[in-house]
């Protein structure tokens, strides 16, 4: 008799372990409607940083297994990134492979994508809602339209206005000013088409753009495909090398 107990407790034991294994081996389905707003939208947070105050990270997976990320470091003193790269996804976690980097991105509902670590767990604690990457609320052109400064406003510095025409392009004018020299003064204007997403393209020629990104509280000008020293805009019937590349702060009021 007791030797029939001790096999019925193996066993009662073995199949709550066995029911344990299926449990954490459960596969999570992810709906295709769920899937078809991820891949419509942009996901954005601010990632704790080491030593600087966040960084700004925003993703978009696409259709095709292509994935892009732009971060950018708050005052550090350098333009954003955007690198693209391919995902696979398992379970509700999307592996994305970055050249020789890898990252993981948990979906959690329609809104919200989570970045987890290698062992594909969440964030738990204080610092959580720092790994939460938001969805992108609906653009608005009045969000980017306005006045953005760099430099020093008291010598040199350079003012951007962008202003919404319509169909989704936007007139860029650029003012380079010297406040020492007048005469080196320099306005010119551009027409840029906006992308999917929400940044500015201007063509400068048929191989070259000036690109602008958005982050929280800056408009960021660089070019692309392009050498910054071989780009020159008319200025007072002239062609001039200006450095418009750098990062903006939008401003209040017109300077």
């Amino acid at each position: 008799m007791r030797w029939v107990i001790k096999t019925l407790q193996v066993l009662i034991i073995m199949l709550f372990f066995t029911a344990c294994k299926k449990d954490n081996n459960a596969v999570v389905v992810i709906e295709q409607p769920l899937l078809d707003t991820i891949f419509c939208n942009t996901f954005e947070g601010i990632i704790p940083c080491p030593d600087c105050p966040g960084i700004e990270s925003s993703i978009r997976i696409y259709k095709d297994s292509t994935i892009s990320r732009t971060v950018y470091y708050q005052d550090k003193n350098e333009l954003p990134t955007t690198k693209v790269g391919t995902w696979k996804l398992k379970d509700s976690v999307f592996t994305a492979t970055f050249d020789r980097e890898k990252l993981f991105f948990r979906i959690k509902d329609y809104n919200k994508i989570l970045r987890v670590g290698s062992d594909l767990k969440e964030v738990k604690g204080e610092f959580a809602d720092d790994y939460i990457l938001h969805k992108k609320t609906k653009f608005k052109h009045q969000t980017i339209e306005g006045t953005y400064t760099v430099g020093d406003t008291i010598n040199l510095y350079n003012k951007l206005k962008i202003k919404y025409l319509k169909n989704e392009k936007y007139n860029l004018e650029f003012t380079f000013y010297n406040k020492l020299d007048s005469l080196t003064n320099c306005k010119t204007n551009l027409n840029a088409n906006l992308d999917k997403g929400n940044q500015l393209n201007a063509p400068l020629n048929n191989d070259g753009n000036l690109r602008i990104i958005f982050t929280k509280k800056e408009a960021h000008v660089l070019y692309e495909n392009i050498q910054k020293d071989s780009v020159k805009f008319k200025c007072n019937d002239s062609l001039r090398s200006i450095p418009f590349q750098g990062s903006y702060k939008k401003t209040k009021s017109a300077l």
